[in-house]
Parts: structure tokens; sequence; C-alpha cells
């Protein structure tokens, strides 16, 4: 069955396995084929990449040349620009009325625009500085012997001109540009623009360029001018040299690749052909296993179904395994075990099946729709069966998709679990659990029964008195139906009080099954406060009962409810016996919290001590001598049965806090 199943689904076994280590060609030949491979893929790379080297340093060379006349072209062009800005600007001071106004207006949109110039002055005839942008105290004055021979020139050409490169320090060289500014034919000053080399390859280079290139600058004496590179240029590597050209003379542009390496195409043929010898050598390697991997996967296989076959036999489990369309596939023994019908019976069934129970049909194939729609959540589900002779028994049943070797569902797979046993003892403990508290009231009313009894007793001397009297008065024939009947009404009410006394006793003490009804929460208090009131009197205890007025109903057992606030208040009293009179006191409140009803018995008493407060709620755990330690676990499970909680609380001013909640009836 497991490799029918197996054999639907796409499953390997060991016997695939030996397969796989079958060789299909004799051992010379594979030691051979392997050899020739190996060496013809040597040969093959070794011609690919003497052939690609040549090509990739062509390549290379005319990718440098290009980037070069590009880098050289923008230069050329932005020097030309400036030359064109600077002259017209020189052009246009000569005409303006006022030389100073017209630069202060000129100078400094010029050189926020062309990021390039360091600094930008006019000269008057005696070539002093009269106005400079930016204003710095380090700005460049006509005083450099470059900037004084271009000066000259200006002068006497009336023609601008660019200066050759000099330096400035611990900066990049820089080149001046001077223009005389004319009027009415003649020299009246000069505009000097001083731009600094390396911002211009800062602004202008572009970075893909950058990146890859170191680019320089360099004056005739191979002097370096200007650069803009990440790190040095290794040497040898590959470089191209280009002058450039007006409006500038005797400065060269020089591009440097950072690397001189070989391609991405070479490395990776190189690590070709590296991995491929290592597989060629495992390839060899692995023709000497597989002989033995051979013997190694059909011993595995025999393994692997002797241990298969043992694990299924050895399922307490019942296992199943459907497809999609809900027909069973597979089966193990303790599945048919369970249900009572064979292997042969179950397999190819599709629903309604056998071992589901007849009236509980429609909600089981619920369930088996919903399942197969994909609405399995890991949750156990609990169903109804049927065995092969019609005695029923519940399961808890856990799916989870059918996965083949490609990944893909093919169906489900459930296990399946007889929890009747279980059922049985839940359902025994439910039926203790009741007796439990059907026993606690019953010692809770013995305990009260001397202050019942005292209680009553009232009454009934009352009707003795009355009776006595009536009879008095009969015997001496002088009574009238005004005389008697006052006397009557007070013999009813004695009686009528004496029965409400004995039927709260008696709802309270008899056993029942849990009715769970919307009831008056307020109503139930009075009750319970009404049946402890012998014995809140005889103790001197006094209670204050404050619930908020208008609190809606609440679903629950009137009689298990009454039992929680008698154990809760008769506690409230045990504390309080040893306090001074006036200061025994319980106060039950009740309020609205949320979505439930919320109950706080609190008292004045000495409260629970710490290393108790966190097995308050366990079995035989109590705070009185001589206590059983039930009559909190009752109460927590009374209170749990209805879905709400019980909680102990310490009070700050001293005392104890039991809080209960109850869900509001819908």
């Amino acid at each position: 069955m497991v490799a029918d199943i197996q054999a639907r689904m796409g499953w390997r076994t060991a016997g695939d396995a030996g397969d796989r280590f079958r060789p299909a060609w004799s051992a010379p030949a594979l030691m051979l084929s392997s050899l020739l491979s190996l060496a013809g893929i040597f040969l093959v790379l070794g011609l690919l990449l003497w052939l690609l080297d040549g090509d990739e340093r062509e390549a290379r060379r005319e990718e440098i040349i290009r980037d070069a006349l590009w880098v050289e072209h923008t230069l050329q062009f932005r020097f030309s620009t400036i030359e064109t800005r600077l002259s017209r600007m020189a052009y246009e001071l000569g005409k303006a009325d006022s030389l100073k106004e017209a630069f202060a207006v000129q100078a400094g949109p010029l050189v926020h625009i062309e990021r390039e110039l360091w600094g930008l002055s006019w000269l008057d005839a005696n070539l002093k500085v009269q106005a400079s942008v930016p204003n710095s105290a380090d700005a460049q004055t006509p005083l450099n012997p470059v900037v004084l021979s271009a000066v000259e020139i200006a002068r006497r050409t009336g023609r601008g001109l660019f200066t050759p490169p000099y330096s400035r320090g611990d900066t990049s060289d820089h080149v001046s540009y001077v223009a005389p500014i004319v009027r009415d034919g003649n020299v009246v000053a000069l505009l000097h623009a001083e731009i600094s080399l390396g911002r211009f390859l800062a602004q202008h280079v572009p970075w893909w360029i950058a990146e890859k290139r170191a680019v320089q600058i360099k004056r005739s004496d191979e002097q370096i001018a200007a650069s803009r590179s990440k790190v040095d240029p290794d040497k040898g590597a590959l470089s191209y040299t280009v002058e450039i050209g007006p409006p500038l003379s005797n400065l060269w542009l020089t591009l440097t690749s950072y690397r001189n390496r070989s391609s991405l195409v070479q490395n990776s043929l190189v690590v070709a052909m590296i991995v491929l010898s290592f597989l060629t050598a495992a390839a060899l390697i692995a023709r000497e296993r597989q002989l033995r991997g051979r013997k190694l996967a059909e011993a595995a296989r025999d393994e692997e179904y002797a241990f298969r076959r043992s694990m299924e036999e050895s399922l307490r489990v019942g296992i199943r395994a459907r497809d999609m369309e809900g027909r069973l596939l597979y089966v193990n023994q303790a599945f048919c075990k369970m249900v009572g019908y064979s292997e042969a019976e179950l397999l190819g069934r599709v629903p309604p099946m056998p071992y589901w129970a007849p009236e509980e049909q429609d909600r089981t194939q619920r369930l088996h729709d919903a399942i197969l729609a994909g609405a399995a959540t890991g949750q156990g589900i609990e169903v109804l069966f049927q065995r092969r002779d019609g005695t029923r028994f519940d399961v808890l049943i856990y799916e989870a998709p059918l996965i083949d070797a490609q990944g893909q569902q093919q169906g489900w797979i459930g296990s399946v679990l007889d929890i009747s046993d279980r059922k049985a003892s839940e359902e025994m403990a439910r039926t203790q659990a009741e007796k439990m508290q059907h026993t606690s009231r019953l010692v809770t009313m013995g305990e009260m029964a001397s202050f019942l009894a005292h209680d009553l007793n009232q009454p009934l001397a009352a009707i003795r008195s009355y009776q006595t009297g009536l009879k008095n008065m009969l015997s001496s024939g002088g009574a009238n139906p005004s005389d008697v009947t006052p006397a009557l009404d007070a013999i009813g009410k004695s009686v009528e009080r004496a029965g409400l006394m004995i039927r709260r006793v008696h709802n309270f003490v008899k056993k029942s099954e849990p009715r769970l009804e919307p009831i008056d929460l307020a109503e139930v208090t009075k009750e319970t406060v009404a049946l402890l009131e012998p014995e809140l009197t005889r103790g001197h205890c006094l209670i204050d009962v404050l619930l908020d007025a208008g609190l809606p109903r609440v679903r629950a057992d009137r009689v298990l409810i009454e039992q929680v606030l008698v154990n809760l208040i008769r506690n409230s009293m045990d504390a309080c016996r040893d306090l001074p009179r006036s200061s025994r006191g319980i106060t039950l409140a009740g309020s609205l919290n949320g979505g439930a009803i919320e109950v706080r018995v609190l008292d004045r008493g000495g409260g629970v001590p710490e290393h108790l407060t966190s097995q308050l709620f366990s079995p035989f755990v109590s705070t009185k001598e001589g206590g059983m330690g039930m009559g909190l676990t009752i109460c927590r499970s009374i209170i749990e049965l209805h879905g709400g909680g019980i909680k102990y609380e310490h009070q700050p001013g001293g005392g104890a806090c039991f809080s209960f909640t109850l869900p509001l009836s819908h």
C-alpha cells in the first residue's frame, strides 16, 4: 500500500536511489571521456582567452580615447563660454556710467553661475583692485608675474586673453582671464577673472568617467596642474593624452584607467575552467564510488522499507489520505481497526463514507467540504464516527495538505484519534464537580443550621402565642370577629415568613442540572443576603449592598451564583470575626465593566497571606483552621462555567477583595 501511494504521489523510494547509482558506461570509457573533456576544455578556453585579450585591449583603448576627446571638447567649450561672457561683461562695463555700480550688479551673479571662477575683480589704470567678488582676504591681486604679463598684453592689444597656469600654494593651479575695459577708445580699467582648474574638473567631468578614470590637466613640462581621481592610478595603466585647444594653450588633458586587468569575460572563463576541472575530478572520484554506492543504496532501500512497515504496523493513530476530490487513497491498519472496515473496502470510496454517523452526516459532509476547499486551520476537529457494528465513538481529526515530490498539493492527509475514553472521563469529571458543588451547599447549610433554627424559632413562637390567645378567647365565649382577625393575620405573616425561609434553604441545597437563563443579579444578591441574614445578625456583621442601578441581566444559573456569593460572603464574615463589633463590615458592590458585570466582595479583615495568593484557587488550599480548601476552587469552576473569571486583590487599607465577572445576556 505504501508503494502504491508513493507511485501516485511521485515520491521516490530507495529503489529509485539504486537506479541513480547504476553506471551507464564502463569504467575505462568513463575515465577516458573525462580526461578528453578536461583537455578539450583547457584548449578551447586558452584559445578564447588569447583571441579575446587582443580584442578587449583594442576596445579599452577606443573607449578611453572617446572619453578623453569628450572631456577635452567639454573643457574647451566651457572655457570658450567663459571667455565670451567675460568679454561681454568688460564691454558693458566700458559703456556704463558708473563702473563700480555696473561691476557690483554683474559680478555677483556671474560668479554664482560660473562656479569655476575663484574670484572676479576690476583694476584701475594703476593696477589697483577697486572691487572684487567674493570679498576675501586672500583674493588674488594682479601682482603675480604671469598675470602682470597678461595685463600688459591686454593693454597693448585691447583684447582679452587667458594666462598660462600658475600655482596657488596648496590648491590646484589657476588660470586667469584678463580683459581690457575700453571707454572712448582708451583702456581705462581691466577685468580680471581667476579660474580654478580643480573646480573646473569637478564641475565638468561627469561621474561615470571619474568612477573609472583618473582625469588630469598637465602643463607642457608634464607637471600636474589639476586632477580629479579617487586613487592614484596603477603604473603601466592604460592612458591617453590630448592637448586642450584654444582659447587655452600649453595645457594637456590625460585620462588614465584605474585598473589594467582582464575583463569580466576573461575572469569568468578562468573561473569556469577551474570549476569544470574540479567537476571533472569529482566525476572521476564518483566513478570509484559507484559500485559501492549501489550496494549501499540497495541496503538503504531494504532498511527503509522495513522501517516504514514496522512504523505503520505500530501506530495506534488512524491515518487516512484523500485526493482533491475526497477519494480515499490510503488508510493504515489502525484506522481500519478503528472503524471496523478492511483496507480493500475503504480505498477508492468517496463521500458519504460508511463510517460516518447517520445522525451527523450533514455536519460531517460540511466539514469534509470545508477541508477540501482549503479551510483546514491545523486545529483538531471533533466528529462522531460509527463502527461497522453500529457503535458510536468520538474522534479528533487533524488535517494537513498532502504534498508530492514536486511540491504540489495532491490532497489531504489526516490523523484520526479515538477520544471516546477522554470524553467519558470529562463527563465523569463534570458529574463529580456537580456533586461537589451540591455537597458544598449541603455543608454550608449544615454550618448555617443553628442560625436558621434560631431565626425560624421566632415566627414559630409567635404562632404559638397567637394560637394560645385565640384558644383562651374562644373558651371564654367573649370573642368576636374584630378581635380574632388581627391575630389570624399575624399568624399568617409568621407562617409566610417561616415558609419563605424554608423555600430559600430548599432552593439553595436542591440538586439540579445547571440551567443558564437571564437573571437579575440584584434580585439574586438580595435573596442571598436574606439567606445569610440570621448568621450576619448573630455575628454582628453589617453588609452594605452597592449595586449600580439599572444593571442589565446576565445569563447564569441562579442557584450556582447564589452559592458563589454565599461562599465569598461567609469567607468575609470569618475574616472579620476577630475584629471589634464596630469594625465588622462587608461591602457587596456591582458595576458594569465592558461587556460584563463585575461583582466585588470586600471586607476589613486581615486579608490573605502573601505566600498563598498564587495558589488561592487551587484545591485543598485554605486559610481557615480545619478548612478543606474546596470553597474557592468550586467558586472558580462555577464562574468559568459561565464564561467569566474570578480573582483576589489585597486592599491597600487592609482587608481582602474577591471579584468575579459574568458576561451580559444577549
